[in-house]
């Protein structure tokens, strides 16, 4: 249908927007829905969890960008040097953050980008601080949320649902204009880690699902 396409931003062409892609939309649409629901750098630092994959490591570059102090959390240790060459002003490795168990924990974060889901994401729920904005994204993690109100109703914590695939029209220029200009990642060489013809796409599928991968694969179609 028509209204599925949008015109391309000025100072956009079609390498960098592919390049950017799904990832890049659904890291801007939440940094968008956050800043709509009030978040700002003043607020505290910025987890972003699973952040060495496409997704994560475009929210750490556009939060750093925006001047945020972001945190990334990640799952792979040889991924820190990367993070913070992308504007992570600390790294997280998920093994260290402690869970913990109590409905509130000390409060650590002013919001987070979670592309993970389960535990962690009902860690995070417990560490916002005051008003902060959870945007969740992925369930890598899991699928179950278990948590209670209490951040919400006395921290008044903000759980957004980010889903890409249905978001109405006038958002997706807004964002897509965001992603030119404001949220423009500056180190997207960094994050598009390799090139590779459509055919080889077999070939890479195994080191995709092992989670061998960081940043994002740019396919050319010949």
């Amino acid at each position: 249908p028509g209204d599925w396409v949008i015109p391309m931003p000025a100072g956009l062409d079609a390498e960098h927007a592919m390049a950017l892609g799904t990832a890049g939309f659904t890291a801007a649409l939440a940094i968008h829905r956050m800043e709509q629901n009030g978040q700002s750098p003043e607020g505290g630092p910025i987890a972003v969890t699973g952040a060495s994959g496409g997704v994560g490591s475009l929210a750490v570059d556009m939060l750093a960008g925006r001047g945020y102090r972001v945190v990334a959390v990640s799952g792979k240790a040889a991924a820190a040097g990367y993070l913070k060459a992308l504007g992570a002003a600390e790294v997280l490795a998920r093994q260290d953050t402690g869970l913990g168990s109590r409905p509130l924990e000390t409060a650590r974060f002013g919001g987070a980008i979670d592309n993970v889901g389960g535990d962690v994401l009902t860690w995070l729920t417990r560490t916002v601080d005051f008003w902060g904005n959870i945007a969740s994204i992925g369930l890598t993690g899991g699928a179950e949320l278990k948590t209670t109100v209490m951040p919400f109703i006395l921290r008044g914590v903000a759980l957004l649902g980010i889903n890409s695939s249905a978001t109405r029209r006038e958002w997706r220029l807004a964002v897509w204009q965001r992603i030119a200009t404001d949220l423009r990642p500056r180190h997207l060489s960094r994050i598009v880690t390799r090139t590779i013809d459509f055919d080889e796409l077999p070939g890479a599928f195994p080191a995709y699902l092992e989670g061998k991968i960081t940043g994002r694969t740019v396919v050319r179609i010949q």
